[in-house]
């Protein structure tokens, strides 16, 4: 039995490889007509701290037009343009306050690309590099740069530090993009500097901006709603190994490479092998595998443990070798949390927990505040082969009780209990139309739920980072590991949240 089993693992990691197996990004890439009717019927959520149609609109005018940085990138842009790129598709990793800008690049060894920007208004932003290899997005290890570790320009101040001030006027930093070897010896390491290595065949850099300001665009660097369509993200040049210069003309010509949408982490024939295999765990039904009725919330271990490993016996799914790099284009200093869902459990999923803190910057404010985590979300999810988010909250946008805890209800409308409101304490997410696929095979009562914790604080006790190892999630984060159950619109209309689940 055990050789079969190692078969049938092999047969099917071999087939998700091989779908994956495919160009990082294609520009003219075909969107599925579920996906269309979905984005097609969109409706912007109300909720206080969404990004504007407005600013949805102008974030699109103004940026991502030079052929290197392209974007905006997220499900604002997505769902809400009238006729969006296939790039903006977020369908890895999605979350719904995120703005993206993405370049794919070639450059050849010792190229130093410099990009010369102004700190967004904004709760976050980062740089990142990821490089497409062993058929997923890997962040590389020396590729990135947090906000508030970029030094600003001699005569501007960084508004990301603790305690600074976040209105200041004069706000401009410089980094680079080196394709060189990191350094070993940390102290070796350029000020401002991502290191790509010499080897790397084709990488990404993507800015990621969480929560721009009241008030601003995606971007956080122009209005909202002013007509005023001129905007810049970013300039650049560039120095090749031999020292010639290169113009941002030239650098668009040489080292862009086209950008679409990414490609799924698996296909749906590899999806439903694994749905319906007869090697799964024998507790798991087709249809409702992989979830549990008594599923919780665990981190994420690498694209095998939680996307195939969730089909297995825990016995099978502890010999699964967990990765040493963030996978899939996570960032790496966040902690991403999942949860299989099925309606044939129940209509209503209740879960609860305690919400960390976070730097509330939202509404302008002048000084930058502290926090156990950057940023907190929570989202309901399609299918793996789909990757399309449905409907989601963060942290400003969930209302709290007197000790801290919050109350989260997902259902679909029509299953709404009436006392899903942020005047009850409680707040809703739309559980969504299932796996999101075109396909005869799809589950309209499957979901998935998503949750971040981006950047937790070194010294906070309760800090999911802490986990380690698979099953260590509840111990380690407290009161802060959220609980969930099953019930109905009538019941929680009735009993409301259910005792004990602190």
């Amino acid at each position: 039995m055990r050789m079969i089993r190692h078969t049938w693992c092999t047969a099917v990691l071999l087939t998700i490889f091989v779908t994956m197996a495919v160009p990082a990004f294609a520009q003219d890439a075909y969107t599925p007509p579920f996906t269309l009717e979905k984005r097609a019927t969109a409706r912007h959520a109300d909720r206080y701290g969404d990004l504007s149609l407005g600013a949805v609109i102008r974030t699109d005018e103004r940026y991502g037009h030079d052929s290197l940085f392209l974007g905006p990138r997220g499900w604002d842009y997505w769902n809400l343009l009238e006729k969006p790129k296939a790039y903006q598709d977020p369908n890895l990793w999605p979350d719904k306050r995120p703005t993206y800008f993405i370049a794919q690049l070639k450059m050849p060894p010792g190229t130093d690309l410099t990009i010369r920007g102004r700190f967004p208004h904004a709760r976050y932003f980062k740089f990142a590099l990821y490089v497409f290899e062993r058929n997923t997005f890997v962040a590389l290890a020396d590729g990135s740069l947090a906000s508030y570790d970029i030094e600003p320009d001699q005569g501007s101040a960084n508004p990301y530090r603790l305690g600074a001030d976040r209105t200041v006027k004069n706000r401009n930093y410089t980094i680079h993009v080196l394709t060189e070897d990191s350094p070993k010896n940390r102290a070796d390491r350029a000020k401002n500097t991502v290191y790509a290595g010499r080897e790397a065949a084709e990488i990404q850099g993507v800015f990621r901006v969480y929560v721009s300001d009241e008030g601003y665009d995606g971007a956080g660097l122009g209005p909202a709603d002013s007509p005023v369509s001129e905007g810049t993200l970013c300039t650049y040049e560039a120095k090749l190994n031999d020292g010639t210069q290169l113009s941002a003309a030239e650098v668009v010509k040489r080292f862009a490479r086209p950008l679409g949408s990414a490609p799924p982490p698996m296909s749906a024939d590899a999806w439903y092998a694994l749905v319906n295999s007869k090697e799964n765990d024998p507790s798991l039904n087709p249809t409702t595998a992989p979830a549990r009725e008594d599923s919780q919330f665990e981190s994420f271990y690498g694209m095998k443990y939680t996307l195939v490993g969730a089909f297995q016996t825990p016995q099978e799914r502890e010999k699964i070798k967990l990765p040493t790099q963030m996978e899939g284009g996570g960032d790496a200093t966040t902690v991403y949390m999942f949860n299989y869902l099925s309606r044939k459990f129940g209509a209503v999923y209740v879960f609860r927990a305690k919400l960390p803190t976070f730097p509330n910057t939202y509404a302008g404010t002048k000084i930058m505040p502290d926090g156990q985590v950057k940023y907190w979300s929570v989202a309901t999810m399609a299918s793996a082969p789909s990757g399309e988010l449905w409907n989601g909250v963060f942290d400003m946008q969930v209302p709290l009780d007197k000790d801290g805890y919050y109350t989260i209800v997902v259902s679909l409308p029509e299953d709404r209990p009436m006392n899903t409101t942020a005047e009850n304490g409680v707040a809703w997410i739309n559980w969504g139309p299932g796996e999101g696929l075109g396909d005869p095979r799809n589950r309209k009562d499957s979901g998935m739920l998503l949750m971040r914790f981006m950047v937790c604080q070194k010294d906070w006790e309760n800090s999911p980072q802490r986990a380690t190892k698979p099953g260590m999630e509840a111990a380690v984060m407290g009161p802060y590991y959220p609980k969930g159950y099953y019930t109905t619109k009538e019941k929680f209309e009735a009993e409301g949240v259910k005792t004990g689940t602190k």
